[in-house]
C-alpha cells in the first residue's frame, strides 16, 4: 500500500490536502515512535511505543518517508510539493530494504550527514567556479 510517514512536520493539513485525493495513507508519527523502527511503524506495528518510548528531544528538523510508492507516482508527489508554497519539509526519504530496520533517530541523523556532505560539495564547487572564471574567445570578425 502507497503511503507516506510524517515526522514532526508542522504543514500536515497541506499535506494530507495534496496526498488524501492521490489515495495515499498518511501516518503521522508520534515522539515517542522515534526509537523504533521504520519498519515497524510503517507496518503499524506498536509494541516498542509500550515497552521502550522515546523520551528525548525530538529533532527539530521534520521528514516525509515514502513508503511503496512506485517512481511515477514519486515524482508526480514531489513534483506538487516542490510548487506547494505552504509545505515545508526539511527531508524526504524513501523507505528502503537498506534503511528499514533504521530507528528514526537514525534516518535523522544519516540525513542530516547527506545534507552536510551535499552543501560541502556545493561550496567546494562554487569556490573552485570562482577562483577559476571561464573566459569565452571572441571569434576576430571579418
Amino acid at each position: 500500500m502507497e503511503k507516506v510517514i510524517l515526522f514532526n512536520v508542522s504543514c500536515k493539513e497541506q499535506i494530507k490536502n495534496l496526498l488524501v485525493p492521490m489515495h495515499i495513507q498518511i501516518i503521522e508519527a508520534n515522539n515517542t515512535q522515534y526509537n523504533d523502527t521504520l519498519k515497524n511503524i510503517a507496518d503499524g506495528k506498536t509494541d516498542i511505543i509500550k515497552s521502550n518510548p522515546f523520551t528525548g528531544k525530538v529533532p527539530d528538523e521534520s521528514i516525509i518517508l515514502f513508503c511503496g510508492m512506485s517512481d511515477k507516482k514519486l515524482d508526480k508527489i514531489l513534483f506538487k510539493l516542490r510548487n506547494s508554497k505552504d509545505i515545508n519539509v526539511t527531508y524526504k526519504a524513501i523507505l528502503t530494504p537498506s534503511n528499514s530496520e533504521w530507528t528514526v533517530l537514525h534516518l535523522f541523523l544519516e540525513l542530516a550527514k547527506e545534507q552536510a556532505a551535499y552543501n560541502k560539495l556545493k561550496e567546494q564547487q562554487r569556490t573552485t567556479q570562482s577562483s577559476y572564471p571561464c573566459f569565452t574567445h571572441n571569434a576576430p570578425s571579418h
